[in-house]
């Protein structure tokens, strides 16, 4: 029988391969974000959050909300996706940037679970010239990947 020693067993996992000598490390792809869009509607109390989002390139579901804001960037509750094992939120910090929580129901009671920080230079001002229709929105990346939180076998 031959021994891996412990610095070939990390490397190996850490590499990602599945099984080493009976060790196992369960290898996750991120989710996958696409047609984020966010922010306030002008002359309206009403915002927007919409998206696209899949794991593995599978189970894509849409996820979208309306919540009441005045001018201001939206803050989202826990809200369920178009597939109902998956929910967002959308929470603004202290600092002006947000957080956008993915979560995806992998078994009963346990969730996969992932945040994207959006920077505060990523929520602008929109309309400056006509100052009743100012709103902030999101102009970061529409499209991106973010890594997902497993629970363990």
């Amino acid at each position: 029988m031959k021994f891996l020693s412990g610095v070939t067993v990390v490397g190996m996992l850490a590499a990602g391969l599945p099984s080493v000598q009976g060790l196992t490390r369960r290898v996750n792809a991120p989710f996958t974000v696409s047609k984020l869009s966010a922010g306030a509607t002008p002359h309206s109390s009403v915002g927007y959050i919409e998206l696209t989002w899949s794991y593995g390139g599978l189970n894509q579901t849409k996820c979208s909300a309306q919540p009441g804001t005045y001018q201001v960037f939206p803050t989202v509750a826990k809200t369920v996706c178009s597939d109902p094992s998956t929910s967002f939120n959308l929470t603004k910090r202290s600092d002006g940037g947000a957080d956008l929580e993915l979560w995806h129901e992998v078994a009963p009671g346990t969730s996969a679970s992932a945040v994207h920080t959006i920077q505060a230079s990523e929520i602008v001002w929109t309309n400056q010239q006509s100052p009743t229709g100012t709103v902030q929105v999101y102009a970061g990346p529409q499209n991106f990947t973010v890594n997902a939180i497993f629970p363990k076998n």
